[in-house]
């Protein structure tokens, strides 16, 4: 089972795992609207893996947000990212990171235009 991301104007992005077919909605976290496009399916990836382990997890709420600048991560140019998330559900705060790469960012940008 592949990734499902739906992003259609005026419909909120919906992710699925591809482990056990756990789905999530960008209505079930909360501070999400602050994030970019491409930062939101990343995030959404690993609350479904997350909620595939433990389907009691979610709804989320975002606590923090932290964007480094650019550097050099596996070969490539990244911006790291740390979104300190609240998991409501079982009642526990954790930290997801991401490497959002240039070209990732690239691209969301010319999606935009």
């Amino acid at each position: 089972m592949e990734n499902i991301i739906k992003d259609e104007t005026g419909e909120p992005m919906v992710v699925q795992s591809k482990m056990g077919g756990a789905t999530v909605s960008e209505l079930e976290v909360k501070g999400i609207e602050n994030l970019t496009r491409t930062e939101k399916k990343h995030l959404l990836l690993q609350l479904a893996r997350d909620k595939v382990e433990n389907n009691s997890a979610g709804p989320w709420e975002i606590v923090d947000v932290t964007r480094e600048e650019w550097r050099a991560v596996k070969a490539t140019l990244a911006q790291p990212i740390e979104i300190n998330v609240r998991d409501t559900g079982r009642d526990a705060f954790f930290r997801v990171s991401l490497d959002i790469t240039k070209l990732e960012r690239e691209l969301e940008t010319e999606e935009k235009e």
